[in-house]
This record gives C-alpha cells, structure tokens and sequence, in this order.
C-alpha cells in the first residue's frame, strides 16, 4: 500500500471510529473546514514555488500539507482515491494504476 492509500485508510478508520478530538474528524465532517484548509495549504505551497530559490524541503512540506487536506476533503464528500487516479489515468487514455475498471 503506498503512503496516500494508507493516508486514505486512516481518515476512513477516524470517520467510522469517530475518535473524540480528532482534527481530522473535524476535517472529515465538517466541509466548509476542510475547504478552508485546502485553500490555505495551495497557498502556502504556492508561495513556496515562487521563493527563489526554491527551498525543496519546506515545498514538499507544504505539498504534503496539501495533499493531506485535499484527501480529508475528498474522503469527507465520499469521494475515494482511486476515482482520483482512475480520473487521472482517463486523461491519459490509460487503464487505472490497479488495473481494475473504475
């Protein structure tokens, strides 16, 4: 299992388990939060690919930050990672990474 499945997979378990203070419950009920992460993270991240030079550490931080919220959001709207993959392997005219049929 690669590290954004894996990612995927525990904010699944923290929706079902519903552990009490849970950030990412917050993220995963709550829209309009997980929104504003989102939106915060591509902005800081893009703020880190216009320094100059670019620091390569804090943008992947920044990236994962991103990455993160988005799949909190996704995963919150029902929405799994490999219809992501499956919709980016559609614009290359390519089969999903699995193999399966999306």
């Amino acid at each position: 299992m690669d590290v954004l499945a894996e990612v995927e997979a525990v904010l699944r378990d923290r929706l079902q388990q519903r552990p009490a203070g849970s950030y990412s419950l917050g993220l995963l009920t709550d829209s309009e939060l997980a929104r504003r992460k989102i939106m915060e993270e591509a902005f800081e991240l893009c703020l880190e690919l216009g320094r100059e030079p670019v620091d390569s550490d804090r943008t992947a931080a920044e990236a994962a930050d991103l990455l993160f919220h988005t799949l909190a959001g996704l995963v919150g709207a029902g929405v799994g990672l490999r219809d992501v993959l499956a919709a980016l392997a559609a614009r290359r005219g390519a089969p999903p990474a699995d193999g399966r049929p999306a």
